[in-house]
């Protein structure tokens, strides 16, 4: 996989919500958890509540400073249940999550963290500073309290539909056209409306601005471009209709 997701539990205390979260990231297929400042995965608890989980516990890094758990990350992506006075970006968590599945799908070869804060401070203000971007789950502003298995599993959840969708779309299908490809689109279509009377050069009225910037807005694939340079070439050249048979 191109891009590499790791799941970062700072400061974590009940050893459940530890295992709690190895089994979320491990229902929705990642498996790299690591561990800052928190207790013990190798309590009973933990173990409970992997429920079959062992292996991402086993295989959890452990470390003493979000920094360090952080040094090979490309983007650090923190989260909050509240608005903060600080100038790191906030985010709807399906926002990060399909920006996420684009980077994974244009084959960036990445790794990005995805932090998680104490059970019931969150991460501290020092800590949100070595994030590039918050994430904000919605949730019912009178009642936001949520369990810290139950954030990582709605945010691995919304990475991994974002993944799956994305990366296994036909790419080929789905990349714009490239500015050459639009360039001779637009060359062919201004000789289509000049020949025909639709555009008349010596008073142009900007209309070839106006239309350029419409298809650059929503740029075409290189399928759209060929169907569309397709019709202009039948305009120039049209064809008689096929009779119909009796």
């Amino acid at each position: 996989m191109a891009l590499n997701l790791v799941f970062v539990l700072v400061g974590t205390t009940h050893a459940g919500n530890i295992g709690a979260s190895a089994r979320a990231i491990k229902n929705m297929g990642f498996t790299t958890l690591r561990l800052v400042d928190t207790c013990s995965p190798k309590k009973k608890d933990a173990i409970v509540r992997a429920s079959g989980a062992d292996d991402v516990l086993e295989n959890a890094a452990r470390f003493e400073h979000l920094a360090d758990a952080v040094a090979d990350c490309h983007a650090v992506i923190g989260t909050s249940a509240r608005q903060r006075q600080i100038s790191v970006p906030l985010q709807a968590c399906r926002d990060v999550a399909t920006s996420l599945g684009e980077q994974h799908n244009n084959a960036l070869d990445q790794t990005v963290a995805l932090v998680f804060g104490r059970e019931r401070t969150g991460l501290s203000n020092e800590e949100l500073d070595q994030c590039s971007a918050l994430l904000q789950i919605p949730i019912n502003p009178d009642f936001s309290s949520l369990n810290l298995g139950s954030a990582v599993q709605v945010v691995a959840y919304e990475c991994a539909m974002a993944l799956n969708s994305i990366s296994t779309a036909p790419t080929s299908e789905l990349e714009p056209a490239t500015g050459e490809a639009m360039q001779h689109f637009f060359t062919h279509l201004e000789r289509v409306m000049i020949n025909t009377g639709f555009h008349d050069p010596a008073n142009p009225r900007r209309l070839m601005r106006r239309i350029q910037s419409y298809f650059e807005r929503n740029r075409p694939t290189d399928n759209e471009i060929n169907i569309l340079r397709g019709i202009l070439a039948a305009t120039e050249n049209p064809r008689p209709p096929k009779e119909k048979q009796s």
